[in-house]
């Protein structure tokens, strides 16, 4: 049998072995060696395919997991931010404006209706068998020149925007700049019977109160708060000259009932008093004056209606016309 040497460890083996049994005798010892030293190396080497498996699959559920989350933090934004522009997003008003409910007033706060059944009618008392309404229907009061020029926008300047008047008859006069360039301007009282005012701003107090009075030129407006604290009876309106053999009468009376401008009791009223925006039953009811209160009587209207001024509801001086018959002069 022919024999070689191993070059690595010298020993001499049969040729009929293709590498030396002795270094692979050698080799095997040194790998046992080692399993029985290091197992944990032994258990990496024996998971390293496994682990080349699980590592894909470990990446896939981090990047799903990743856009779960960007989705529950900002899915509402994005979604906002990339369909702002489809009409179907686009909510309705009913969606964000919730619907109003209307409050309705207390009992305590309900104005009076002047048209009730248990009010009087100019002091007459109401007919308890009269049921048939009435068809009639007063005509709208037409828009006073006071509140055509109230209605325009404030832009001019006055030279007082609050005075005070403390005897009847007494007047000043008010400064107005700015406006258009013709100077042409327009005045209004809010009420003659308590402050009249001409078309050159002269003021002149006429009973106790508190009442605007505005100036305008035709685009803007000013506004001026005058205040009539008299105590004396407004002037009586001018009467043509009589003859000389006619008696003349009293200045201030005002008709033959004998009434005379100035402070005044409602009488005869049962109920209350009606008082109408004009002369006549057919003109609006203003309010309705209690039996006893204290008027104003600012002049005869004709016909025995007389145009009167009385504190209303919350202090508001208001001016309306009554009859004769239910009014006599303190």
């Amino acid at each position: 049998m022919a024999m070689k040497r191993c070059p690595v460890c010298g020993e001499e083996y049969s040729n009929t072995y293709r590498t030396c049994p002795f270094c692979e005798e050698e080799e095997a010892l040194r790998d046992g060696e080692e399993i029985r030293r290091s197992p944990k190396k032994s258990r990496r080497a024996a998971h390293g395919r496994q682990y080349n498996l699980i590592t894909p699959t470990l990446v896939v559920l981090i990047f799903i997991m990743a856009g779960l989350l960007i989705y529950l933090l900002y899915g509402e934004k994005l979604a906002e931010k990339f369909g702002k522009d489809d009409p179907a997003k686009t909510p309705d008003v009913e969606d964000v404006m919730p619907p109003v409910t209307p409050v309705e007033p207390d009992d305590e706060t309900k104005p009076a209706d002047p048209n009730s059944g248990d009010m009087p009618e100019d002091g007459e008392p109401q007919k308890p068998d009269d049921t048939t309404p009435s068809t009639a229907t007063p005509a709208p009061a037409a828009q006073t020149d006071y509140e055509k020029l109230f209605a325009l926008p404030s832009g001019l300047s006055l030279s007082t925007t609050d005075f005070t008047l403390k005897t009847v008859g007494e007047t000043a006069v008010i400064r107005v700049t700015g406006g258009s360039s013709s100077g042409s301007y327009t005045w209004a009282s809010e009420d003659d019977g308590v402050a009249s005012v001409d078309q050159s701003g002269k003021v002149t107090a006429i009973s106790k109160g508190t009442i605007n009075v505005v100036v305008s030129d035709g685009t803007k407006k000013g506004v001026c708060i005058v205040r009539c604290n008299v105590s004396g009876t407004a002037a009586p309106a001018a009467t043509p000259t009589t003859p000389t053999t006619t008696p003349s009468t009293t200045p201030s009376t005002l008709a033959a009932s004998g009434l005379k401008a100035g402070a005044a009791t409602v009488v005869n009223g049962g109920n209350g008093v009606r008082v109408r925006s004009g002369p006549g039953t057919n003109y609006d009811i203003l309010a309705s004056v209690p039996n006893g209160a204290d008027i104003q009587v600012v002049e005869s209207a004709g016909n025995d209606w007389y145009k009167i001024t009385f504190s209303d509801v919350g202090g508001v001086t208001t001016t309306g016309y009554m009859k004769g018959e239910f009014l006599q002069n303190k």
